[in-house]
């Protein structure tokens, strides 16, 4: 028999929390393995020690100077997750926007996250113009405030990284089935382990497809429909004792019908909670493919090496109405507009980290040196009608389509190609078992043909050890996004080079295992600040036509959030949160944004989910989520009310299956049926769904 490998009695672990609803969930497990011991960090219940992504090396939360939220597998499993704003939800520093263009979109810490980059999917960027395949993950974690040091330009809010799964030594397979409201089917594979009696190749295959339609319904009584099929690829092969080489190939194939969202007049839905503006042949056709390589390699006791490079090819095709106006409520009657598109985004990223351990003295250092890169590349045709080309539509009647609608009739555009370059290093402090510092900087280059920029971040933080349970902090970070020159023959300031829009933040923090390491809580207040955006205002004194564009607009965000994992007692965990936000837009040039809170960023939200082991067996969820109100749009003319909505499920495993468990699952959402306004601003409003349900057969063996 072959040793057991370090990685395989970790990943194991970790797996075996996902299905077992067993009260011994310890925090760590010790492994004897030649003359040494290994201690491999695990989940306790919804806990999660460690998240690589805050310091792009495995570091306990206690040494990790931000709030890092880490959404676990076994969460997601257990609420029958199918979107990443479903996954999010368990955040209340995260807030939904809206989901037109069958995307979805968020802001955290009231910062909005751009599609290029305010998302990672491995510490790498992910353009996130599409659903994400939730089936693929193994954690999502929200790392919150600036983090233009590791990860370059970025929103002050903070990122979400989204870490897939890992091929695993020992051999599984899960198969489950999920029934739901809205005629939802989803069938799902996972499978894989060690190809070799060596152990040294294993390989890992998801299989995903999905179906269901909407609640809600077009103007000519038809309903959206949407097909999903995620399929991912994962292998691992262990060159050496000491390094491994990761092969990664995924597929999202998402064809679905549009709904950009309701229209809202006083606070309510015009034409009803159901109605759709958009036309009934409406349909966005998206392919996202991703392949890569990844390389983690020991160096020796104290340095290690990880590279990686990945390829992300998204083909959409949209055709659909995408505004429309002119409406008359007495006669039914409006105008429709739209477009026939075709895109081709391309993102290439690669990165090199060295991580090490020394000592000067009586100090210990733990530094990271690293380089990432990233090219971007966008291609388009389109065709649109609108203004006098405008389609006439009537409510109850089906929307015409312009026959000579055809996006192959128009020119190609291709963008200048960007290319990003970024080299960081940090360093770890520990001065003695109470006292850390963390020092960082980063330099950021960003060529895109004729325009070019540089840039050099700071990160700096000091941790508090009052006991080994315990950790206070205080951090310093920077934020940046570059800015493309001024290009409009009618802007007093055409062809002017714009700095970078910058963001800063002061965090004071704590965290703390709780209850024998059972319970992670953490606690931060911050002050975040947002400069040099860019504004363009018509100027009555510049004359006609004319307008002005400055780097004179200010977004200041001052606010509280505490988080909580893990287990209370033996039998109930929870995962809860709370965020209070203080947000206001500055803007010297519009008196009515200026003072102004931004959109679809509640003063105050929470959320909580509690699991409940009833016995071995079966399980009992209960979770909550309270958004407050919040403003529908920039400008502040209408306010979305607050609402608290309820989730609950059950869960039962059964154990008469030779060498296999079955689980079954029933989540209702929205138990007592809420009204709700979601994200999205005035012509585009989600509407939250009522009571709906999703049902589950999962066999594991």
């Amino acid at each position: 028999m072959p040793k057991p490998h370090p990685l395989a009695l970790a990943i194991a672990t970790l797996l075996s929390t996902q299905a077992a609803h067993a009260t011994d969930n310890t925090s760590h497990r010790e492994v004897v393995q030649n003359d040494s011991i290994l201690i491999t960090g695990v989940q306790d219940g919804f806990k999660t020690i460690t998240s690589s992504g805050a310091m792009r090396m495995e570091m306990d939360q206690l040494e990790t100077p931000q709030q890092v939220n880490v959404i676990n597998e076994q969460l997601m499993t257990e609420q029958g997750s199918t979107t990443l704003g479903q996954v999010l939800s368990n955040d209340a520093s995260v807030s939904a926007g809206g989901t037109s263009r069958n995307r979805e979109r968020f802001s955290l810490r009231g910062f909005e996250l751009s599609s290029g980059s305010g998302f990672l999917r491995n510490g790498q960027q992910h353009w996130s113009h599409y659903r994400q395949p939730i089936e693929l993950l193994d954690r999502v974690e929200v790392l919150k405030g600036p983090s233009g040091l590791l990860y370059g330009k970025s929103a002050p809010g903070g990122l979400i990284n989204m870490v897939t799964k890992k091929p695993t030594y020992e051999r599984q397979t899960i198969i489950r089935q999920d029934v739901g409201s809205d005629n939802e089917l989803r069938t799902m594979l996972d499978t894989g382990g060690a190809l070799t009696e060596d152990e040294r190749l294993r390989a890992r295959l998801v299989l995903s497809r999905q179906q269901y339609d909407s609640w809600r319904e077009y103007t000519d009584g038809s309903t959206p429909e949407t097909e999903r099929f995620v399929g991912g690829l994962f292998v691992d092969y262990d060159l050496t004792d000491t390094a491994t080489l990761s092969f990664h190939y995924d597929k999202t194939h998402d064809d679905g019908s549009v709904d950009s969202g309701a229209l809202i007049e006083n606070g309510k839905p015009v034409l009803g909670d159901q109605h759709i503006w958009n036309a009934q042949w409406s349909n966005i056709d998206n392919d996202v493919e991703n392949i890569g390589v990844d390389l983690d390699w020991q160096l020796g006791q104290d340095w290690r090496l990880k590279a990686g490079y990945n390829h992300q090819d998204f083909v959409r095709h949209d055709l659909e109405s995408s505004s429309f106006s002119h409406y008359d409520a007495a006669a039914g009657t409006y105008k429709v507009s739209g477009f026939d598109r075709h895109d081709n985004w391309q993102f290439d990223t690669a990165y090199a980290d060295l991580n090490g351990h020394f000592n000067t003295g009586q100090v210990q250092h733990e530094v990271l040196i690293g380089a990432n890169w990233l090219n971007y590349y966008y291609k388009r045709q389109q065709q649109s009608f609108r203004g006098s080309n405008a389609v006439d539509a009537t409510v109850g009647q089906p929307i015409e389509k312009p026959a000579d609608l055809d996006y192959r009739t128009a020119d190609a555009r291709v963008y200048p190609e960007r290319d990003s370059y970024g080299l960081y290093v940090q360093d770890l402090i520990t001065l003695n078992p109470q006292w850390q510092l963390l020092i960082g900087a980063r330099y950021d280059y960003e060529d895109s043909g004729d325009d070019n920029q540089g840039n050099l971040v700071p990160k700096a933080g000091v941790i508090y050890h009052p006991t080994p349970a315990g950790s206070v902090y205080l951090t310093y970070a920077e934020s940046f996004e570059p800015q493309s020159p001024v290009s409009n023959p009618d802007d007093i300031n055409d062809g002017m080079t714009l700095d970078p829009v910058s963001g800063e933040i002061y965090e004071l923090g704590t965290k703390w295992n709780l209850m024998d390491d059972r319970l992670m809580f953490s606690a931060a207040v911050f002050d975040l600040t947002q400069t040099n955006k860019v504004l363009t205002r018509d100027r009555d004194d510049l004359g006609a036509g004319l307008v002005e564009t400055r780097q004179v607009g200010e977004q200041k965000h001052v606010g509280a959030e505490i988080l909580a994992s893990g287990r209370l007692t033996d039998k109930l965990s929870l995962q809860g949160s709370a965020t209070w936000l203080d947000a206001e837009l500055k803007d010297p040039y519009d008196a009515s944004l200026d003072g102004n809170r931004p959109a679809d960023v509640p003063e105050f939200a929470a959320s909580v989910w509690t699991r409940y082991d009833l016995t071995d067996s079966t399980a009992f969820n209960l979770g909550a989520i309270h958004v407050g109100e919040r403003y529908g749009d920039a400008r502040n003319t209408y306010k979305k009310d607050s609402y608290t909505r309820f989730d609950a499920a059950v869960s039962h495993q059964l154990h008469q299956f030779n060498q296999a468990d079955l689980t079954l699952r029933l989540k209702v959402e929205n138990l007592f049926d809420e009204d709700y306004l979601a994200g999205g601003d005035r012509n585009n409003t989600v509407i939250g769904e009522g009571r709906n349900f999703l049902a589950s057969m999962e066999l594991r063996f």
